[in-house]
């Protein structure tokens, strides 16, 4: 089998592990990196084996294909390069920073019948996969993804930069329309939001509550999802599933906790869970990490032609509910008041400080 020419445009902290990892696929041959800068760019390709490049176009007449891990706001130039080629590409989440962009893209590859694939990596996450498998109607959805600020995608705010996987998971779970959209942030550290919640109500009914913030003591990646069949707790960053569900006699209506006498009520609490509601844990695994999981997805549907599970149309419908989220979050009014402070960069002023740092004061 001939080896596929990829390249890799923007080397930094996720490009560098697309190179790395690319350059170990059998049956494809990384003919260079791009980046502007210089030493980066000519660190990972000594790393890789492969060329250093100062800019995307000298790739262009190289590559079967390219990965695209430059800055979100980047994106749409890049990429629009390379589809009006012909040459498919993985692109990093978000797909772009603008909804009109993101469709563009989308609306471009489909023209011009070449793959276009958004690094969605939580799509590859076992614990996701082994959700969406599940015969779930999800009818309430909560979803934190919490972080400490790690000094990178400053370009870009706390909903493009982390809340935008949630958004698209849930968006590949409802499957239905959003009817509406709330939203709140603060841009704690200046510049874009730091902190978001969002809550999004859906045609079918369902309601998913959304917390994401960079600027958090600990780190956490977790979903819940309530359904008619039961509750779903996904650990996403241990990669486990909890599941609950009630037994047959309650899914059959044959329990009223209304009318029940004191033995039977004091059984009820001592055996609630494992009689009554059943408890399983699962440990969620898989063959290879995710990135190398997507990049091997993508390099297959390059071949093949085929439909990556995020293509550009869920790629731009991620980046156009963000652009809904953004727009209620910059018009929340924080006092209720239409000349009241409004949007992530106007909280009302502060009363006071929560506390004083004695040692720091006597120092």
């Amino acid at each position: 089998m001939e080896r596929l020419r990829l390249g890799v445009v923007g080397v930094g902290h996720l490009g560098k592990e697309h190179a790395r990892i690319l350059s170990t696929l059998a049956d494809v041959e990384l003919v260079g990196v791009a980046d502007p800068h210089a030493a980066q760019a000519e660190s990972v390709a000594l790393r890789c084996n492969t060329r250093a490049f100062p800019g995307h176009p000298t790739l262009l007449p190289l590559v079967d294909a390219a990965v695209i891990a430059a800055p979100t706001l980047a994106h749409h130039v890049v990429a629009s390069d390379f589809l009006a080629r012909g040459i498919p590409v993985l692109v990093e989440k978000p797909l772009t920073a603008e909804p009109h962009q993101a469709e563009e893209l989308a609306a471009l590859a489909q023209r011009r019948g070449v793959v276009l694939q958004v690094g969605h990596i939580e799509r590859f996450n076992p614990a996701f996969e082994a959700l969406q498998r599940l015969p779930l109607q999800p009818k309430y959805i909560s979803c934190e993804r919490c972080g400490g600020f790690t000094g990178r995608s400053t370009d870009v705010g706390a909903v493009h930069d982390l809340m935008i996987h949630d958004l698209d998971l849930i968006l590949a779970l409802v499957g239905s329309p959003v009817r509406s959209v709330e939203a709140l942030g603060a841009a704690v550290l200046g510049g874009c939001e730091d902190l978001a919640q969002a809550r999004l109500t859906f045609a079918d009914g369902c309601v998913a509550d959304i917390r994401a913030s960079r600027v958090h003591p600990t780190a956490v990646r977790r979903m819940q999802v309530w359904a008619p069949e039961g509750f779903v707790a996904a650990d996403l960053a241990n990669r486990k599933l909890t599941l609950m569900q009630p037994a047959a006699h309650l899914r059959q209506g044959r329990l009223d906790s209304r009318r029940l006498d004191p033995s039977t009520a004091a059984s009820l609490k001592a055996e609630l869970f494992g009689r009554h509601l059943q408890v399983r844990e699962v440990e969620c695994t898989s063959v290879g990490d995710q990135l190398t999981r997507e990049l091997q997805e993508f390099v297959t549907c390059v071949r093949t032609g085929g439909r990556p599970r995020v293509d550009g149309a869920a790629g731009r419908d991620a980046v156009v509910l963000a652009g809904r989220v953004l727009e209620a979050m910059a018009n929340h009014r924080w006092n209720g008041e239409i000349d009241g402070p409004v949007g992530p960069r106007r909280l009302p002023a502060p009363r006071g400080v929560l506390f004083t740092d004695e040692a720091r004061e006597a120092a």
